[in-house]
């Protein structure tokens, strides 16, 4: 597999030669990388490539396990050691590290660095803070809804189902309509292999993206079109409403879809998941882009020219935070979920050397590096860029022959460019707002606590934060996200 990325993650010589001379020094440069394990794969590649144009300098890639990876990040700041030069995490954690000091603001370091305007533009905006540049981003994320053609599109079953449900058996544009075509599919073999499928696949596993998962389900309600910023708190208050109607609606249902996929759905996490749906497990799934790939490889999936994409399912209601009363629409209200929000790279303030870790984060982020990362499985790397979503050929000649890319990136470009689409958490501490929406969802799901119980102990853990923190800190950043991070347009300019 490294071999193989090495092959495809084209070395710029020309750029590699421009870096060297940058810092070509007597003494070896040692540039440390903490990277989340799993996206890892084109670190490596790009170290190849970085390290043979400039000989004097070692890339050291420091794998950590994702579930140690904000508590190891964190630690290594607090305590100002200077473990890492260079840190891959999620995006959504910035601001945290912006507050504190952690990373730097990398302006002056990116004179070299001229794809600037082919980024999407909220991934663009999702760097910077008070006009700096703190980040380069290397992913993109959105969760997109996944479907079986052959069972969509089964003359038969399209019949059954309007005779059980009433309506036409269809891809599910409303999170309802989602539920009665698990309900239909599941526990029996309607695809003929001889074994049972199911209704649907989520990672509803805890300690893992059952967070993010659940906040598919409840920004759909949340996200009312016209009360931007309203989603996880009121933006002038900094009341947390994650244990309204809206998000309470999304939990009752969570509790309906755990039972519309296989018996053990409650511990399924984001990889078992990647494996399943591939694998023909399924009618159904809902994840990032990771499964879009993974049902692509020839290696792994039985159903690579099956699959269908859409947007996240939406509802006819959204929950109107100011009259606290639920508004009808004639049409469905999606809000695409950017979940995760890409990982990024910063350079940290203890960093020696930031203009070669900006250089080499430059190299892992170039054209060619960037679109031979998107294409290839394994990666954990998204698109994120428009030249990423223009050109289906690219897709249909990557090393696992894209099928049916066209629908694909169309949908992806679709949800990054939703007029209504959904930014993640992005505030200091946001790791520890999640990881207290995550208990309080997976103690629903076990039936320790109901749902009214469990999303209260979710608010009142969000306050304890949002107290600890500071209401006004955390209201300034949570308000620039709103205020800074343009949505629904294209590509940078």
């Amino acid at each position: 597999m490294k071999k193989s990325l090495s092959l495809l993650l084209v070395a710029v010589m020309l750029y590699g030669v421009v870096v060297a001379s940058v810092f070509a020094a007597d003494e070896k440069v040692v540039i440390n990388v903490g990277v989340g394990s799993f996206a890892a794969t084109t670190v490596y590649s790009a170290k190849e490539q970085f390290e043979a144009s400039n000989p004097n300098v070692e890339i050291n890639v420091i794998e950590i396990p994702f579930g140690s990876l904000y508590e190891k990040l964190c630690t290594s700041f607090a305590t100002n050691t200077d473990a890492y030069d260079i840190v891959i995490y999620p995006s959504n954690w910035l601001s945290e590290f912006i507050q504190g000091g952690s990373v730097l603001a990398i302006d002056d370091y990116l004179g070299l660095k001229d794809n600037w305007d082919t980024l999407i533009k909220a991934y663009y905006d999702m760097q910077k803070f008070d006009g700096k540049t703190y980040a380069i981003p290397l992913d993109g994320d959105s969760i997109l809804l996944y479907y079986r053609k052959d069972a969509f599109e089964n003359e038969e079953y399209k019949a059954r189902f309007k005779e059980q449900y009433g309506y036409e058996l269809e891809v599910p544009k409303t999170w309802t309509e989602y539920m009665d075509a698990a309900e239909f599919f599941n526990g029996w073999d309607w695809d003929g292999d001889g074994e049972v499928d199911y209704g649907t696949i989520e990672a509803m596993a805890p300690k893992d993206v059952n967070p993010y998962i659940f906040l598919t389900h409840a920004v759909t309600y949340a996200a009312h079109p016209n009360y931007p910023g309203y989603t996880f708190f009121n933006p002038e208050t900094m009341q947390p409403m994650v244990n309204d109607p809206a998000y309470q609606r999304a939990l009752e249902e969570y509790k309906r879809i755990l039972k519309l996929g296989p018996p053990n759905m409650i511990n399924y996490g984001g990889g078992d998941e990647r494996a399943a749906f591939p694998a023909g497990e399924s009618a159904l799934a809902i994840d990032w882009h990771d499964t879009a790939l993974a049902t692509q490889n020839p290696d792994s999936s039985k159903v690579k020219e099956l699959v269908g994409y859409a947007l996240a399912p939406g509802s006819y209601e959204c929950w109107n935070p100011e009259t606290e009363q639920w508004d009808t629409f004639d049409e469905v209200q999606y809000a695409p979920y950017l979940a995760f929000s890409g990982w990024t790279s910063s350079v940290t303030s203890t960093c020696k050397n930031p203009q070669v870790a900006v250089d080499f984060l430059s190299v892992m982020d170039n054209d060619e590096n960037s679109l031979a990362a998107v294409t290839t499985d394994g990666t954990a790397r998204n698109p994120y860029r428009l030249q990423h979503l223009t050109d289906a050929s690219v897709w249909e000649n990557s090393p696992i022959h894209y099928y049916n890319a066209q629908e694909f990136i169309d949908t992806v470009l679709k949800s990054y460019t939703h007029p209504n689409v959904q930014l993640d958490m992005r505030l200091p501490k946001a790791g520890s707002y999640l990881d207290a929406l995550d208990l309080g969802v997976s103690q629903a799901l076990s039936g320790d606590l109901d749902v009214e119980s469990a999303l209260n102990y979710v608010a009142e853990s969000w306050e304890e934060i949002t107290d600890e923190e500071g209401r006004d800190t955390q209201r300034e950043f949570y308000q620039n996200t709103y205020k800074n991070v343009t949505t629904g347009t294209g590509v940078s300019k």
